[in-house]
């Protein structure tokens, strides 16, 4: 990612509007959390976030198309497509966790980049809307695992219909997939 120079939060306010975390936020509250935030460009075929590694920031995708990638280096399993308003990487920094996949840019994109320390400033000096940000993030990845539960769902029916077509047959989650 490189930073990007042309930009700055007020011209992305808009956007900032429709993100889902920033819900509820007033344009001086969006613009006092953002002032501290980094905004980027990343180029096709980039990754921005590595599977394994440390969560240390939430990523804004402000313009431009993300994918989500399982198992990047071996076989690779995308998993969902992010474009302009959403974002990557909450569950892990909420979480306090490595990220669980990677994400490669699919088309050019223009990202800001909110910083766990924001998240902790934001915690120890307007605790009110670090609740209100938090438990948007709370309803995004609630929305995600109902979206996940949905897929899993459908390939448990799948795979019921698999087994009754062809009995004592081993099914495997990639054999779904084609």
């Amino acid at each position: 990612m490189t930073p990007c120079t042309t930009l700055t939060v007020k011209d992305v306010l808009e956007t900032l509007r429709n993100v889902t975390i920033f819900s509820g936020f007033s344009d001086e509250e969006l613009q006092n959390v953002c002032n501290n935030c980094s905004l980027f460009e990343a180029r096709i075929g980039e990754v921005i976030l590595e599977e394994g590694s440390p969560a240390t920031e939430i990523l804004i995708i402000l313009k431009g198309l993300v994918t989500i990638v399982l198992n990047l280096e071996e076989e690779p399993i995308e998993i969902m497509e992010f474009g302009p308003g959403s974002c990557i990487g909450e569950a892990s920094v909420i979480g306090i966790q490595s990220h669980s996949a990677s994400a490669v840019v699919i088309e050019d994109a223009t990202l800001m980049v909110l910083p766990r320390q924001e998240l902790m400033n934001l915690y120890n000096n307007d605790k009110a809307l670090f609740s209100l940000l938090i438990l948007n993030i709370a309803r995004e990845l609630a929305r995600r695992l109902y979206h996940t539960d949905e897929i899993l769902l459908h390939y448990g029916k799948m795979g019921k219909q698999h087994e009754l077509q062809h009995p004592g047959a081993v099914l495997k989650l990639k054999d779904l997939a084609h």
